[in-house]
């Protein structure tokens, strides 16, 4: 795991970062709003610009939501829109499945916005 100069950000890799989202106020690396609407302990995670994906340590499933992202960052675009397509296919809605579908769509907005591309 790679060290960042504030103990408070976790880099797991180059494009995905860790931080308690309870902390954001308080470190200037990071410039995230949360919506003042949505309890931050139920924010998985956040795009940032130049498509870097940082996740909420705050979030309840957050070991899922990782070990799920750094999964999904190891797949083929191709790859990813298989698994979506079975997914759509299933009538289930497990929690991993949520969890799992969450995390390919974000790898896929991801990969768009370090392209150039919108958000």
């Amino acid at each position: 795991m790679l060290k960042h100069e504030n103990p408070n950000i976790e880099i797991i890799n180059k494009n995905l970062w860790a931080v308690r989202f309870s902390l954001i106020p308080f470190i200037p690396q990071i410039s995230y709003e949360p919506d003042p609407d949505v309890p931050v302990d139920q924010v998985p995670g956040q795009l940032a610009p130049g498509g870097l994906m940082i996740l909420n340590k705050d979030y309840r499933q957050y070991e899922r939501v990782k070990r799920a992202t750094i999964s999904a960052m190891s797949l083929k675009p191709r790859q990813i829109n298989k698994e979506l397509d079975a997914l759509a296919h299933d009538p289930v809605n497990s929690p991993m499945q949520v969890i799992w579908r969450y995390c390919l769509l974000a790898e896929l907005e991801r990969r768009k916005i370090k392209k150039g591309g919108v958000a």
